[in-house]
């Protein structure tokens, strides 16, 4: 089955190959490829996100090749929205909302964010999701007065968030409209990609695509892996999904040049794509 749902990248993919700073140079480099949305990834070391010169550069680099900005994703690295310790969680949430206020200068409308960092102990997972829980519903109003969806991520492990019973009891207890974001290379290491999508179907924002072993989380470009994609798309069509085929993938070995023709060839191959059939 063919889709006309719209590729993107990660702009994740950009920094692990040429380095910080690169965003503009990466979206130039979309340029006769089928991708035409990113999601602008807020680094927490190197925080460009805060800085207006950068920002500019982006949303011009952006513009001139046409290319949508569909989401933002905010720091993660040494951000918890769940930190038991509240000054460390107050932290967190403002970290977030420095990540919004970049979202809404590069007109994304959407932000991806993580419910907490690793390992979460079975003993603290309740007051963990008691925390993750209190900053959501803050950043919830944060982000509905900026227009801006907020989508919590379907993460490994012992993460928060980590099954569909678990991201669906969240959902629940948050006051706001929380939306989430579907990671198949997360969820599939633990569930059918078609029954988690059934699971969370009216709540689902966004993706992030990659493929994985069946050990751990490899954000593979699709088809190396053993990710059922006839079952994800399957799950797709199930729920209405019709937003973009947000890509968070690499192939180590491969240059930037190569990494977007493989995930266009991918997606042509493993998500039926439409848009992978030729440059803009």
């Amino acid at each position: 089955m063919q889709s006309n749902r719209p590729l993107g990248v990660s702009t994740s993919l950009f920094r692990g190959i040429l380095g910080p700073d690169a965003e503009p140079e990466g979206i130039r480099a979309l340029q006769g490829t089928p991708i035409s949305h990113i999601e602008y990834f807020c680094d927490d070391g190197d925080r460009n996100h805060t800085n207006p010169q950068h920002i500019a550069a982006v949303k011009q680099a952006a513009t001139e090749g046409g290319v949508t900005i569909w989401s933002c994703h905010a720091p993660f690295g040494g951000t918890d929205i769940s930190d038991l310790e509240e000054t460390a969680r107050c932290t967190s949430v403002q970290t977030v909302i420095e990540a919004l206020d970049a979202a809404v200068e590069l007109s994304a409308g959407r932000m991806v964010l993580h419910g907490s960092r690793e390992p979460v102990t079975g003993e603290e997972r309740p007051r963990r999701l008691e925390q993750c829980i209190r900053s959501l519903d803050e950043l919830c109003q944060q982000a509905s007065q900026r227009g801006v969806k907020l989508a919590l991520e379907l993460l490994p492990r012992t993460c928060l968030g980590n099954r569909p019973a678990e991201m669906r009891s969240i959902l629940n207890a948050v006051d706001g409209d929380l939306r989430v974001c579907f990671d198949v290379n997360h969820i599939t290491l633990y569930e059918g990609a078609r029954e988690a999508l059934t699971a969370l179907g009216d709540r689902i924002e966004t993706l992030h695509i990659s493929d994985h072993d069946g050990v751990d989380e490899r954000h593979w470009v699709p088809g190396r892996g053993i990710v059922d994609w006839p079952a994800f798309l399957t799950g797709l069509d199930d729920i209405g999904y019709d937003g973009c085929l947000l890509h968070e993938a690499r192939d180590a070995e491969l240059d930037l040049k190569g990494n977007l023709k493989a995930i266009g060839e991918a997606a042509r191959s493993n998500l039926g794509s439409s848009s992978s059939m030729g440059g803009r």
